[in-house]
This record gives C-alpha cells, sequence and structure tokens, in this order.
C-alpha cells in the first residue's frame, strides 16, 4: 500500500528574508522486516546522497549504505563481513564521514572493541575492518564517532567506561590503516566525566578539531565542546554551549549534534531541565571559543509534544535543523541567516498512524537532504527539498525577477531584472550539480535550454541586490 507523507506547514513569522524550501516526494531507500537504527546521510564529492542506516535484532546485525542514482537508491551494500557484529542500538553504534570518494564507517563490535571500515568506491564496496581500540579490561569501550580531518585522515571518538565514563579520541596519521595513543578529549570540561550512553559529534578544519558532548559534572547533565588545535593530539579548551543546567542522575540517551557556520559552530541537543524535552540551539565562535547565543525551538507544554534527536547542518549562513517530536513526527527549521530566525519557520512531516523515527539531515548547493526511518512501514525514506523564494511563475515577484516562459515549452529561457542589474546566472539539476552558467550583464538574459534533458532544474540568479533562486520546469 502506498504511503502519502503530509507535509504540515506553519506560517513563517518574522525572517530576515522571505524564504521556503520545497520538499519533494518521498523515496523509499530500503524496505525490510528488520528493526531499522540510526540512519544518516552524507553527501559525496559530487553531491550524490550516500543513505546509511543499521538493521538489528537479537540474532543478527549489519550496517548498509544505499546510493541515489538517477532517481532511485542502489541495492544495499553489507559493510560489515562475517562473522564481525556491530553492536547497533536504536539512536546508534556507528558513524560515518567522507572525504572525496572515501567513505569511513566506525562501529562498536560486540565486545571486542571499536573498529574501521573504508570505502574507496563511494560505498559501493568496504575494506575488511581494523580494530581502533581493543576492548578494556573490566570496562568497555562504546558510542563512537568519526570525523575527516584537513589532512585527510578520519578521527575516531569513543566513551571508555571503568572507574567512570570518559570520551577519548584516536587520530590515523595513514588515512585509517592505523591510529595514535587515545587522547582524553573531554579533559578541559570539569568533572572529568561525560554521560555515559550519550553520542558525540565531531567538526574538523585544519589543525583544528571541535567535539561536543554531553558532560557530567556530579550529574548535571549539560553540553560542551572541546576543541585541540594540534590534530587531536591535545585539547586545551572547552566552552559550556548549555545553559538549562540539566540535573538528572542517569543517562537520557540523547547525544547532540553540531555542524559548522562560517568561523562558529551550531550546535543542537535535547534537554528536559525545565520539566518538558525541549530541543536547543547555540552558537559559538570556533577559534576564540566563545559563547554566543542559545535559542530554544517551540513546543506546547506537555509530554506529548517532547522533542528529542536532533541533528543540523550549516553551509555558509544557510540552516537546517530537523528533530522528533511527539515520538512520531518530524519538524524541520531553516534559515538563511545563521541562527536568527532559526526557530520560527517550521515544517512538519507526519503520517497518519505511523511512527516517523531518527531524523538527519545534509545541506549543500540549495538543496536539503533528509532521511528518516518510518517503524510502522519498517522503510528508511529520502526527501529532497529545495531552498527558494519562489516556486518559479511566470509574472515578476516581489523582487521584480521575470523567469519566463515556465513550464519551458521550447528551447528559450528568459530571466528579466527590473531592480537591479544581473551579474551571474547558473542552473543546477536537483541534485545541485551545476549544468550551466554564464556571466550576465544588463537586465535581460537569454538561456537556450534545448541541451538539457526534461525535468526540474534551478536558476541561481545573482545581481547586484544579492542572490535568489528558482525552479524551472524543461
Amino acid at each position: 500500500m502506498k504511503l502519502n507523507l503530509l507535509l504540515l506547514l506553519a506560517l513563517p513569522l518574522v525572517l530576515p528574508a522571505q524564504t521556503t524550501v520545497i520538499w519533494g516526494d518521498s523515496i523509499p531507500v530500503v524496505s525490510t522486516t528488520l528493526p531499522v537504527t540510526a540512519p544518516r546521510v552524507v553527501l559525496l564529492a559530487d553531491g550524490t546522497p550516500l543513505v546509511t542506516w543499521g538493521t538489528s535484532s537479537s540474532s543478527t546485525s549489519q550496517i548498509w549504505t544505499s546510493r541515489y542514482e538517477n532517481g532511485t537508491f542502489t541495492t544495499p551494500v553489507a559493510v560489515v563481513p562475517s562473522p564481525l557484529k556491530p553492536a547497533l542500538f536504536g539512536f546508534g553504534g556507528y558513524d560515518v564521514a567522507v572525504s572525496d570518494s572515501l567513505v569511513f564507517i566506525v562501529f562498536e563490535q560486540l565486545q571486542d572493541g571499536i573498529w574501521l571500515t573504508k570505502s574507496a568506491d563511494g560505498g559501493l564496496s568496504f575494506s575488511y575492518p581494523i580494530q581502533v581500540q581493543e576492548a578494556v579490561s573490566g570496562g568497555y569501550v562504546t558510542i563512537s564517532s568519526i570525523v575527516v580531518d584537513g589532512t585527510g585522515n578520519p578521527v575516531i571518538s569513543y566513551i571508555r567506561e571503568g572507574s567512570g565514563a570518559i570520551y577519548q579520541i584516536r587520530r590515523s596519521p595513514d588515512g585509517g590503516e592505523s591510529f595514535g595513543d587515545p587522547v582524553t578529549a573531554n579533559a578541559p570540561a570539569p568533572g572529568g566525566q561525560v554521560c555515559e550512553c550519550c553520542s558525540s559529534d565531531l567538526l574538523a578544519s585544519g589543525d583544528s578539531i571541535w567535539m561536543v558532548f554531553r558532560n557530567n559534572d556530579q550529574n548535571k547533565r549539560d553540553i560542551w565542546v572541546s576543541r585541540s588545535t594540534d590534530l587531536a593530539a591535545t585539547f586545551d579548551l572547552a566552552t559550556d554551549v548549555d545553559n538549562t543546567d540539566w540535573q538528572i542522575n542517569q543517562c537520557p540517551i540523547a547525544g547532540p549534534r553540531m555542524a559548522r557556520m562560517g568561523d562558529s559552530l551550531l550546535t543542537v541537543w535535547m534537554s528536559k531541565a525545565s520539566g518538558m524535552s525541549q530541543v536547543y540551539s547555540s552558537s559559538l565562535h570556533g577559534g576564540t571559543m566563545a559563547f554566543g547565543q542559545q535559542i530554544g525551538f517551540p513546543s506546547v507544554p506537555s509530554p506529548q509534544q517532547a522533542q528529542t534527536f536532533p541533528d543540523v547542518t550549516a553551509m555558509g549562513d544557510t540552516v537546517g535543523v530537523v528533530f522528533l517530536e511527539k515520538a512520531k513526527e518530524i519538524v524541520f527549521h531553516h534559515s538563511i541567516a545563521g541562527v536568527n530566525g532559526l526557530n520560527t519557520q517550521p515544517q512538519r512531516f507526519a503520517i497518519p498512524n505511523h511512527t516517523l523515527q531518527y531524523p538527519t539531515i545534509a545541506f549543500q548547493n540549495g538543496i536539503f537532504h533528509l532521511v528518516y526511518a518510518d517503524a510502522t512501514a519498517d522503510k528508511v525514506f529520502y526527501r529532497q527539498g529545495i531552498l527558494t523564494q519562489s516556486s518559479g511563475t511566470t509574472t515578476p515577484s516581489s523582487d521584480k525577477l521575470e523567469v519566463f516562459p515556465n513550464p519551458v515549452l521550447g528551447h528559450t529561457l528568459w530571466v528579466r531584472s527590473e531592480a537591479s542589474a544581473l551579474e551571474h546566472l547558473a542552473v543546477l539539476d536537483v541534485l545541485g550539480k551545476m549544468v550551466w552558467e554564464e556571466k550576465a550583464t544588463g537586465n535581460e538574459q537569454r538561456i537556450e535550454t534545448g541541451a538539457w534533458k526534461p525535468g526540474i532544474y534551478f536558476l541561481k540568479i545573482t545581481t547586484r541586490k544579492g542572490e535568489s533562486m528558482r525552479k524551472i520546469i524543461i
């Protein structure tokens, strides 16, 4: 039976600019009889979405990958070879990072430490895994995360539990073939302990590595960001990015996520300090580690409205945040001005009598890529959301831009700007790949479309007053 996804739009409030995200149809990634754990979406160097997920039961577990090509998803590839068995949880148990065509996946091998496998062909096949961290006598290692640093080498974090939980980080100097000694990444934060079952997230730029995690300072379980400026050899500074001061004597099983926004880092997490499970976001400067601002995402004060499992993506000043609400619906927020206005334009995704879970998101070239699990249908779904100021019309918009005729029935498209001279035009396909670009002069430009295949494209228009995007149909 075909399921129709309902998109419930709340009216936008005050935004720095009039933007919207136009979502395409839901595309099934996989259908499975096994429970799905922690789907992820990452973008390869050419913009191709790569989706990963786990399946787990009492007798078997596996991590899978599939690529979005030609409007559909490729046959799933099993990542972990027998007899290895990854330890997977509903919210995680593995993580993925990409560098050009290289794909790295880190996971916990059941009672046998942390392992890494990699693909040199964009997720079509994987090498036999190597052990990053061996099992710990009298304790355990679990819940790993990964990032690729500025030199193209993987950096891996994981919880080490012995006399207390800490976050260790190990970096590879040779592309994931071997790893250096472990470093305690949460050391600059007070208390010397971390939340024992909350995942961390990593970012890297140049020689700098940042880790966001839920700290545990005598059961005050706030979100902190620690930093290394020497490729994870030491961590010298940490900042509390969470003003909620949540006191809780057990792990809430809700880790933070992080994205880079120019010189700033944007974090998202859940806190129940107010008595209600609510998602928050905060910013800090990546260089100075100075705290910026914190916002909460609006919610009805009721247990049924509980928010959790947030994810965040950013590029420049464009930000997207998704999280789970009511334990079955997905909420999406976006902004083109950083944190400003981020919590004022919600879009909601729901299917009647279905439970949606574990949303994850990526953004590139004006396109949001959303992946989530449908626990009722036992499927993983993918959707594209196009960031645009207009759906593409033949009449002038408020910025006095015309794109016509649209749809293009012949082979010629015209762009006309009444308010400001044109400077540059570019056309992207639905994957965000550039198919045509040209410098422009004056207030009118002709575009020949005869060489393009029929379909949906996006026209990026740059004038002296700024940029806008138009959806066009050939």
